[in-house]
């Protein structure tokens, strides 16, 4: 049950920058890759997130790695979506593995070997979650970042952005980190963790933790190649400005998704064996947690 509640609630390099010159800065790029994104018709990512969170008191030591491996495909014109998600624990070496589609206005979820339609209230909000790309380029837009260099991508020259995001995403970053090390941890918790009553501005975490994100964008195209998110979560009851016994959990997590095939042929359908299928109503917040993904 830790473990999926875990994974429920989960989702820089150094480099000698290159000579810019003049030739684009920061806003004109978000601008140029905003529009970039509003015209894709398809595209494919792949994204790999590492987790690890590391708890202590005076009576225990324990760490707990994750790591999870994600695929996925859209098709604008066709409206349809698909992702593959693979969590593997790496102490214990359990893998769960899921996916889910978005074909003809309804959407399926395959868990292990088992099948789901969901009940959609709002189709178009469901496809607009597959379609995860917006989405990623605003986080870049509502971050403060800085042209650091050049760099090859897979064959692609890109422009290479570096910077923190303004401070609603910061907390929106570190807030799913603190949620997952709380339902994860081995320690018995203050209440004040709970995310109903807890808030950022009574504590010192924000002078304790970090987030920094890293963007790759195309010279030529003006679409995001890749981005990386890093964040690190230190907590202990001085730093939450509470009086508890002591303790500390130390987390750190790593996300980077790459995006290729803008405009190939990318047709989704959906496996023959989703014939035998169960029907469940499912609301947006285990879908988000699911996905992991940051909107601004």
């Amino acid at each position: 049950m830790k473990f999926y509640l875990v994974l429920i609630a989960l989702l820089s390099l150094l480099i000698i920058p290159a000579a810019l010159g003049q030739e684009i800065n920061v806003d004109q790029l978000k601008e140029k890759s905003t529009q970039s994104a509003d015209n894709v018709t398809t595209y494919t990512y792949t994204r790999t997130s590492e987790s690890n969170t590391e708890y202590s008191n005076d009576t225990l030591e324990e760490e707990l790695v994750l790591e999870k491996d994600t695929e996925g495909k859209v098709n604008l014109t066709a409206q349809a979506g698909w992702w593959s998600h693979k969590l593997t624990d790496e102490e214990n070496s359990d893998v769960l593995t899921w996916q889910g589609y978005y074909l003809n206005n309804s959407e399926y979820w395959k868990e292990g070997q088992n099948w789901t339609k969901l009940n959609l209230t709002d189709p178009k909000a469901v496809m607009e979650d597959y379609n995860e790309l917006p989405s990623q380029v605003g986080l870049i837009s509502y971050s403060d970042m800085k042209l650091v260099g050049t760099e090859n991508i897979d064959g692609t020259e890109c422009y290479k952005l570096a910077g923190t995001p303004l401070s609603p995403i910061e907390k929106t970053v570190l807030g799913m980190q603190l949620f997952a090390s709380y339902l994860g941890s081995p320690i018995n918790l203050p209440d004040d963790l709970d995310n109903k009553s807890f808030s950022f501005d009574k504590t010192w975490l924000l002078d304790n933790s970090n987030v920094t994100i890293t963007a790759w964008i195309s010279k030529d195209t003006s679409l995001l190649r890749r981005i990386e998110i890093d964040s690190d979560l230190t907590i202990t009851p001085s730093i939450l400005n509470i009086e508890e016994p002591n303790f500390k959990i130390v987390s750190t997590l790593r996300e980077v998704t790459n995006y290729e095939n803008y405009g190939a042929p990318a047709q989704i359908t959906l496996p023959s064996d989703a014939e035998n299928l169960s029907y469940r109503t499912k609301g947006a917040d285990w879908r988000w947690a699911v996905f992991g993904l940051l909107e601004p």
